[in-house]
């Protein structure tokens, strides 16, 4: 038996961020996590995530940062229009008073990074790879059964386990969501003309199509498309493929030069309706599924590790019990409103620039428009996103 304060149930990127925080905070953690995590590696991970200031502020405070740092790419400035008309809005770093909006960084290196980090943990069990096989709740205790055989007991349970949560389904925690039948494309590719450190999005009915800046001089591709035509796409060969991004893409970065693999995952909106019951709560995309196009996701997975962090290391020092669903609901009474609005914006925005009716675009056009000229509310979009 393996007997922890805290037992994470998943150790992707946010998952092993909380699990560090709360280590370093001087409690017991456990993290099962089915596969081991992969080193990066010569060629860039297909998956890439926008980094925001607040979430870089969590990342050096669990000294992960400056390893990561070194193959992150720094955004200066995001450009986002209408394909359909002339809405056009820039966002500049300096408009927030900030040197710059966020970093690009590999999926892959920071969730190596966070379990080289546990791994000097003498409080922390990782538990990999190994999965789930069963759960019981008790009064005092959760205890979880491993594949393997291995009992781990626990004061507080939580799930970070994605999207489909089999923790947020054993404990009965509902959630609402559909699906957006569609897919995002994702791979790395090379451009005639450089990316000057911007963010690129260019809205389509299908969806928008995005380079995000690497540090090699590459962009990131996430093309979001229906998925009949995401799988089209998928089986196109290069030199197809590379025309049809350059028209999709409004050539705003000249040809595509060199292009490497392709992948795509499907996009769906998630929300659980609670976070948290007695001895268990929710964090990252088991608490939340969001649409990609304005890359929100980890960085309300992160914003999640702290709020949660902070309550259960106050509880502790209350001498409390960090199960107890009195002080978990503190944590849910902060983190779920503010992810609620933000995938219900996200949503309207995704519905709002995929119509093709004419009073809709006219108006998404006149909004680019009057957005890009009005400073304060640019200023204020600008600071929401990057989590300040």
């Amino acid at each position: 038996m393996i007997r922890v304060d805290v037992a994470v149930v998943g150790g992707g990127m946010v998952g092993a961020a909380l699990a560090a925080l709360l280590a370093d905070g001087g409690l017991e953690v456990a993290v099962v996590e089915a596969r081991p995590p992969q080193p990066p590696g010569d060629e860039l991970d297909l998956r890439v995530s926008a980094i925001a200031p607040a979430s870089r502020t969590l990342l050096a405070r669990l000294g992960v940062w400056p390893e990561l740092a070194a193959g992150a790419c720094a955004y200066r400035a995001m450009e986002v229009w209408d394909a359909t008309g002339n809405g056009r809005i820039r966002f500049e770093a300096g408009e927030a008073g900030v040197p710059e909006l966020g970093h690009i960084v590999e999926n892959r290196a920071i969730q190596h990074a966070l379990w080289q980090r546990l791994a000097d943990r003498a409080q922390v069990h990782r538990l990999c790879p190994a999965r789930v096989a069963g759960l019981l709740r008790g009064r005092e205790t959760a205890q979880l059964e491993l594949d393997d055989g291995r009992l781990v007991e626990a004061r507080l349970l939580v799930g970070a386990d994605g999207a489909a949560s089999r923790v947020r389904g054993w404990v009965g925690l509902k959630s609402v969501g559909w699906g957006y039948d569609q897919k995002t494309l994702v791979g790395n590719l090379r451009t005639a003309e450089p990316h000057q450190a911007t963010c690129w999005q260019r809205f389509l009915p299908p969806g928008p199509v995005a380079f995000l800046p690497l540090a090699d001089g590459r962009c990131s591709l996430a093309w979001h498309a229906t998925t009949p035509l995401a799988d089209h796409l998928l089986g196109l060969d290069d030199a197809a493929f590379r025309a049809e991004l350059e028209v999709a893409s409004g050539g705003v970065l000249g040809a595509i030069v060199e292009l490497g693999p392709r992948g795509a995952f499907p996009l769906r909106l998630q929300h659980a309706l609670h976070y948290v019951r007695p001895r268990v709560a929710l964090v990252g995309d088991a608490a939340h599924a969001i649409h990609p196009l304005a890359g929100q996701g980890v960085n309300l997975g992160f914003r999640d590790v702290v709020a949660l962090g902070r309550v259960v290391l106050d509880a502790v020092a209350a001498g409390a019990d960090p199960g107890d669903v009195g002080w978990l609901r503190r944590y849910e009474l902060q983190r779920l409103p503010d992810n609620g609005a933000m995938l219900l914006a996200l949503d309207a925005f995704k519905r709002g620039f995929g119509s093709r009716a004419v009073p809709l675009r006219w108006a998404r056009n006149l909004g680019l428009a009057a957005a890009g000229r009005a400073g304060p509310l640019k200023r204020a979009v600008i600071r929401r996103a990057m989590g300040l």
